[in-house]
């Protein structure tokens, strides 16, 4: 913040990231809040850029398109899209896509694959579900997608413990 010559701070910003779950998206009901709306439509009006910063991947942020922003970070900054343009990825090697998997599958552990989509193993357990319901607000399971190694895949989230000791 600046003061200006009558003494009244004023806010210099060019740019103003937001984080995207519990802050713009309500956990409960998944979701924009109004106050972030509102927030959202002044600092646009001032011509400061706004940025949402997510864990999710970028499907899952279409309500935020819709109320202007087109700058997302995405899957925990492993995919950074402005407007059509993808300006920074980072894809997890396939080898390691295709042994996490395997091992997720031999130990019928349910596993989450973020390219641009969210999608799934083809293992469903009621403690996935709810977990994706308080996380995203997920009322079913994502799809699954039988050759997800052939996509680019930035994050990769597991349903148990097990798979973090892989």
């Amino acid at each position: 913040m600046l003061m200006d010559e009558n003494g009244v701070y004023r806010m210099d910003y060019k740019i103003v990231f937001f984080d995207v779950d519990g802050t713009l998206i309500n956990y409960e009901d998944g979701c924009i809040e109004e106050s972030a709306r509102k927030a959202i439509d002044e600092l646009k009006q001032r011509g400061i850029r706004i940025v949402a910063a997510t864990g999710r991947p970028l499907s899952m942020c279409q309500s935020l398109k819709n109320i202007g922003i087109e700058t997302f970070i995405t899957a925990n900054g492993a995919y950074v899209k402005h407007q059509n343009q993808v300006i920074h990825k980072v894809p997890i090697d396939k080898n390691i896509v295709q042994a996490v998997q395997a091992f997720a599958n031999e130990n019928k552990q349910s596993l989450s694959f973020f390219t641009e989509q969210l999608f799934m193993n083809n293992v469903h357990k009621p403690r996935t579900l709810k977990a994706l319901q308080e996380t995203l607000s997920l009322s079913k399971f994502p799809e699954f997608h039988e050759n997800i190694v052939e996509q680019e895949i930035y994050l990769h989230s597991a349903e148990d413990s097990l798979l973090y000791r892989f």
